[in-house]
C-alpha cells in the first residue's frame, strides 16, 4: 500500500476495494481484473484508489495478508479460549477445519495463496508468507503441547505449511467426490510431519 488509512473513511474505502478485489477474484482471473473493475465494484473513485494503492497487484497482495492475518487471528483465538483441542493431533485437525471453513465462507481466500504468482513475481518478495505463518503456528503449537524429539522444529512446520498449500491447492481443483480423500491425506501427511516435532518420545528402556 501507498500509505495507511489514518480515518474510519479511509479505512473504510480500503476495506471496499479489498473486498471488491475479493468478490472479483471470485469470478474471474487474476489477468482479467483491472482497476476499473475494482473500483467500479467497490463504488469508490478511481482516485481514491491510487491514494492508497500503485495497481492491482498491491490490492491483491494486501487481500493475501489479510486473508493470512484472518485465519492466524481465529486460530490464535482457539488457543488463547482455550477451545483448542488437548492432543496435538486433534488441534491440527481443528486448524485445517478452520482453513477449509474459510477457503468457502471468505470470499476471495480461496483464490490468494501465500504460494501464488502474479505478474511472475510473488505477492512480496520481502516477505516468506510461508515463514511468517509456520513461525506463528509453531509458537502456538510449541506452547500448548511442548517440544518432542531431535526434529528442527521451525523447519519441519514450514514444511508441514508448504505441504498443506499445495494439497488444498489440489482439493479445489479435484471432482468434490474426492476432495474429502485429499484432504484426509493431507492431514495424515501433516500429522506424520509433526509428529516428528510434537509427539511424546518413548521413555529409553531400562538396561
Amino acid at each position: 500500500m501507498r500509505r495507511q488509512p489514518v480515518q474510519q473513511r479511509g479505512a473504510a474505502t480500503v476495506a471496499a476495494i479489498l473486498d471488491a478485489c475479493a468478490s472479483l477474484l471470485n469470478e474471474y482471473d487474476y489477468d482479467d481484473i483491472t482497476t476499473a473493475r475494482i473500483v467500479d465494484v467497490a463504488g469508490v473513485p478511481i482516485g481514491s484508489f491510487y491514494q492508497y494503492f500503485p495497481d492491482k497487484r498491491s490490492v491483491v497482495h494486501a487481500l493475501a495478508l489479510r486473508g493470512m492475518e484472518t485465519y492466524l487471528h481465529e486460530v490464535e483465538q482457539l488457543f488463547a479460549a482455550d477451545l483448542i483441542a488437548d492432543t496435538w493431533r486433534e488441534a491440527m485437525a481443528q486448524i485445517v477445519s478452520v482453513y477449509m471453513r474459510m477457503l468457502t465462507d471468505v470470499p476471495g481466500f480461496g483464490r490468494v495463496r501465500f504460494s501464488d504468482m502474479l505478474d511472475s513475481h510473488r505477492l512480496d518478495s520481502s516477505v516468506d508468507q510461508y515463514e511468517l505463518m509456520a513461525e506463528r503456528l509453531a509458537e502456538l503449537f510449541v506452547n500448548r503441547f511442548g517440544a518432542h524429539g531431535d526434529a528442527p522444529v521451525m523447519l519441519t512446520f514450514r514444511i508441514a505449511v508448504q505441504t498443506a498449500d499445495a494439497l488444498f491447492k489440489l482439493a479445489e481443483r479435484v471432482d468434490p467426490d474426492d476432495r474429502a480423500y485429499v484432504v484426509g491425506t493431507a492431514n495424515e501427511l501433516l500429522a506424520g510431519m509433526l509428529g516428528s516435532v510434537l509427539e511424546p518420545q518413548p521413555a529409553p528402556q531400562s538396561p
